[in-house]
């Protein structure tokens, strides 16, 4: 029993630290965040980076600042980009992850 969770334990960290070459990093449970780390906020979900902001509404976002997209959502960053979806990001540009989804870059 300990040698399987042992093996799942460095799995899951083998599978979450993999930083791809489009600039960003799979977490844990399965989303992508931009960026070549991510952390664990407060609320359990994953960020881009080595910290995470709790914006006004108490959500967070990855990085130290966060501003407000015209959608009046906050991303990461002090900019955003709108995808192709009309969604925003953080960040000055996006790209597209392997499940389809946009980050910020």
């Amino acid at each position: 029993m300990k040698k399987i969770i042992l093996a799942s334990t460095m799995a899951l960290t083998l599978l979450s630290s993999t930083a791809f070459a489009d600039g960003y990093t799979m977490t844990p449970d399965g989303n992508y965040v931009a960026g070549d780390s991510y952390s664990m906020a407060p609320d359990g979900s994953y960020v881009g980076g080595s910290s995470s902001t709790m914006t006004p509404t108490g959500s967070y976002v990855g990085g130290s600042s966060y501003n407000m997209a015209p959608t009046g959502e906050y991303v990461g960053g002090s900019t955003s980009t709108m995808t192709p979806e009309g969604n925003y990001v953080g960040g000055s540009s996006y790209t597209m992850t392997p499940d389809g989804d946009y980050i910020g870059q």
